[in-house]
């Protein structure tokens, strides 16, 4: 900000009001009842960079503003208010409506992310224009040598058509990617190798699974497995869950009596004498772990490799499923770790696609709102769905996993797109109401918010950088893609929406 801005004032107003959007959100979600989740505790910075997005648009327009009309003080800072609060006002309800979709998927993390992004959006635009146009008023515009200098008005008066159509087209080819989402990763790729914690899981990996699931059993007409048959029967499952590629070690029924087999003249005694020693206190009554009082479930107790899973985990875990009715059972329970991360990893695929579906509908009558003109509606929507075909397209083409982290980085920098659409269609009305037309508005308006932009989106992109500093690598993935996303959110927004907008505008 002040390599940008070269003002100590600005620089402390913006540090200022973002610092106390963050802690009144923290407040409110306190207040609220919500505890802090494994998603909620990266909200502080999102709702940083939310609250710093409104400032840069401001301040640029601050320093338009006083070239046109020479004003300062208290006057300049309320005109800066004044035109940024519109576009600021619908931006905030697309970011609320971006984190509201999160409300209605089934992963309650992802829940929790939406209700404090919406609290977050709310919070940030009330801080911005409560607190900061004090400082405008207590600062003197000026431009510093990074933003005086920019693409005169003949670069703004082209249309670009080949690097549009160039990012139209990458975009669709990089949408290829969406088939080969990986939204069920490894248990590795949750730490960064090299490391001893990594190196001690991959080492547990290889030499038995690193990942546990119980499978509960009964026999399939329900008869007791306390008898010389069953026994069989489950030493044959035993030996074929075993030869499955994605199991690792299997601890069953079968291998305690075998164990408890082993003490001399235990051949006399029945398979029910064993398991009932097994249930005293003298062996930890460890019998009782692996097999119900009735004698009708028994547990075995897996350890998964994820080394070399091709397959999502639903899917290891529907295959067992067959192994375990093809030797004459049927399957009671399948739980774990294992089984959890797979429906975690089939709850976070659905949330993407249901957060986006509902993200669209409601973005297409904000778009209707905002642009007053049926080409620009569809201007703005098209170019919006850049930005998720690039991004998810391009992270399922490059293997980078989905999880349940790094998923929502796609709504954020979807909200950031909107909010610099929306800033571009108030530019373009207002050049519209001051007379121009067609292309000539659209030149006006990228001419006078392209700044906010570029800057607001660099500097959102710095902010999310940090996370690449994490040694969480999901927390890295997200930041990073989110970095990615906002290079979209540039192209998309500066060329186009202006080619596939650029038609005649009525007055408004």
């Amino acid at each position: 900000m002040w390599w940008i801005f070269r003002s100590v004032r600005l620089v402390v107003g913006m540090l200022a009001t973002c610092t106390t959007a963050v802690f009144a959100t923290v407040l409110v979600q306190s207040l609220a009842g919500r505890k802090v989740g494994v998603l909620t505790a990266n909200l502080g910075i999102i709702v940083f960079v939310i609250a710093l997005s409104h400032l840069v648009y401001m301040t640029f327009n601050w320093q338009t503003l006083s070239h046109r009309t020479g004003n300062r003080g208290d006057a300049l800072a309320a005109a800066a208010r004044r035109m940024t609060f519109p576009p600021s006002f619908w931006s905030m309800v697309c970011a609320s409506l971006g984190f509201a979709s999160l409300l209605f998927v089934q992963a309650k993390p992802l829940r929790e992310l939406g209700f404090g992004g919406v609290v977050g959006s709310a919070v940030a635009l009330l801080c911005s224009y409560a607190m900061y146009p004090a400082f405008l008023a207590w600062a003197v515009p000026h431009e510093s040598t990074v933003t005086e200098v920019g693409p005169s008005h003949a670069f703004w008066s082209r249309r670009f058509v080949p690097l549009s159509i160039a990012v139209i087209v990458a975009s669709v080819a990089l949408g290829v990617g969406l088939t080969r989402l990986d939204t069920d990763p490894s248990l590795l790729e949750y730490f960064k190798p090299h490391r001893p914690l990594r190196d001690g899981l991959e080492y547990v990996d290889r030499n038995g699974g690193s990942n546990p699931l119980t499978l509960v059993v009964a026999a399939a007409d329900g008869r007791p497995l306390n008898h010389k048959d069953a026994y069989k029967q489950m030493w044959a499952l035993q030996e074929a869950l075993e030869q499955h590629k994605g199991v690792g070690t299997v601890v069953s029924l079968p291998l305690l009596v075998a164990e408890g087999r082993r003490r001399p003249l235990s051949f006399l005694f029945s398979t029910e004498h064993v398991l009932k020693a097994l249930e005293e206190p003298k062996y930890g009554r460890v019998g009782r772990t692996f097999i119900t009082p009735d004698r009708t479930q028994a547990a075995f107790y897996l350890r998964m490799s994820e080394r070399d899973r091709t397959k999502p985990r639903l899917a290891v875990v529907n295959d067992l499923r067959a192994i375990v009715r093809r030797n004459g059972f049927k399957l009671v329970l399948a739980g774990g770790i294992y089984r959890l991360q797979g429906d975690l990893a089939r709850l976070v695929a659905s949330s993407l696609i249901t957060g986006l579906f509902w993200l669209m509908l409601l973005f297409t009558i904000i778009a209707s709102i905002v642009a007053r003109s049926i080409r620009g509606a569809a201007a703005m929507i098209v170019s919006l769905s850049l930005v998720p075909l690039c991004m998810l397209g391009g992270v399922g083409l490059l293997r980078v996993p989905v999880d349940m982290i790094s998923a929502p980085a796609t709504n954020i920098c979807i909200g950031m797109a909107i909010d610099s659409m929306v800033h571009l269609m108030f530019g373009v009305r207002r050049a519209a109401r001051n007379g121009k037309q067609g292309w000539s508005a659209w030149v006006a308006g990228r001419e006078e918010q392209w700044r906010g932009i570029v800057y607001s989106d660099v500097i959102i992109a710095a902010g999310f950088a940090i996370f690449v500093l994490s040694d969480f690598p999901p927390t890295q993935r997200f930041g990073l893609v989110v970095v990615f996303g906002t290079i979209i959110d540039i192209l998309g927004n500066l060329f186009v929406l202006p080619l596939l907008g650029g038609a005649r505008l009525a007055r408004s």
